[in-house]
């Protein structure tokens, strides 16, 4: 069976059990969150591997280049953020100044200007003071020509969804948001309706890397059921997918700064699967997870199963697969696992390894003041 077919099999194993966990593992790929991306913009949860939006800082932070960025498949646009477009170092960074070039591209590249709110503060003077620069006759490549940024005619490039469709920059036009509120003066905004043109570039994975997030997502689901309380049919059915599944992920190799290795390897090196051989283990409240418990909807129910990650998406790291030859993003199947909803709370920007660390030390530090 190809990976697919193994994939969808799975699904309907596991859905047969609850249609709401057929729902919960459709949704791995199938939608995303919105993290940094403003409510006007965003596309409303739709598949990792559509269009993306990702900062300057971020592409600089993470020393990404032209070519890498050509591996967001479903398009990319870099956003300049307030004095980004301005700031003088990076005037004499070869990245930037292409992608200087390439605002409101329909190529796979393009970039933006945004003018918005980065650090959550309620002061708008950034924003403002920004704002008030790029009107004061900023000269602008756009499609190719030069325009001159005023305020006579900044309205004429805001940003603009032309066609239905999650993946490809020709589907949107111009290259301005802005969205300034905050202090005694007026709100300054470029949109009101949504536009649903990106999603964050933190949630996206190519094609390929999608359906391997499916499989090692599977694989550990598969280590929740009980096989004791199966049928002989349900039985063989389990056994058939569990081998057809681990020759695909021993098959499937990554290699990058954070990881090295075949995808079995990381499934069984896991400590969610290490902890009890044979069955899932929340690695953070050491608790076992039952198959039954994917099917808990509630958002605010502590026991709910969600999609976690090892690293946590808060530092926006991106790493250049050699063997896969593309970008992941955190949302690689080399950073996933699941735990409980209290679980992913109590974690929050740790790594795993992190907040194993932060853990035994709490409990040290608990010990000796009470000891002593």
């Amino acid at each position: 069976m190809t990976k697919n077919q193994v994939r969808l099999k799975a699904f309907n194993f596991l859905g047969n059990i609850d249609s709401k966990i057929r729902t919960k593992f459709s949704n791995i790929n199938g939608k995303t969150g919105q993290y940094n991306v403003p409510d006007e913009l965003f596309q409303k949860r739709t598949p990792r591997k559509n269009r993306v939006l990702i900062s300057w800082k971020t592409v600089e932070k993470n020393n990404l280049s032209i070519e890498q960025l050509e591996s967001f498949s479903g398009g990319v646009a870099v956003e300049f953020v307030n004095e980004d477009f301005f700031n003088q170092e990076n005037q004499t960074n070869p990245v930037f100044m292409e992608l200087k070039n390439r605002i409101g591209s329909n190529n796979t590249i393009a970039s933006i200007i945004t003018i918005r709110s980065e650090s959550g503060s309620s002061s708008s003077a950034i924003q403002r003071e920004s704002f008030n620069k790029f009107l004061n006759n900023t000269e602008i490549i756009y499609n190719n020509e030069k325009i001159i940024l005023s305020n006579n005619n900044y309205q004429n490039y805001f940003i603009t969804q032309t066609e239905s469709g999650g993946i490809g920059n020709e589907k949107w036009n111009g290259f301005l948001f802005i969205s300034i509120k905050g202090g005694q003066q007026d709100i300054i905004e470029s949109h009101i309706e949504n536009q649903t043109i990106f999603n964050p570039a933190c949630e996206f994975a190519t094609e390929t890397v999608c359906l391997d997030i499916d499989l090692v997502m599977i694989y550990f689901a598969l280590m929740s059921v009980d096989t004791s309380s199966l049928s002989a049919n349900k039985t063989k059915e389990y056994n058939i997918i569990l081998s057809n599944i681990e020759p695909h992920l021993q098959n499937s190799i990554y290699n990058n700064v954070s990881f090295s290795g075949n995808l079995l390897d990381y499934c069984k090196n896991h400590p969610s699967l290490k902890m009890f051989r044979g069955k899932l283990y929340d690695p953070i409240q050491v608790k076992e997870i039952n198959i039954e418990d994917f099917a808990i909807d509630d958002i605010k129910n502590p026991k709910k199963i969600d999609f976690t990650h090892d690293k946590a998406v808060f530092y926006e790291n991106y790493y250049w697969d050699t063997s896969q030859n593309c970008i992941l993003s955190p949302a690689n199947p080399t950073n996933i696992f699941w735990s409980k909803h209290l679980s992913n709370m109590m974690q929050q920007d740790f790594s795993l390894d992190g907040y194993f660390r932060h853990e035994e030390e709490i409990v040290e530090r608990r010990r000796q003041l009470l000891n002593r």
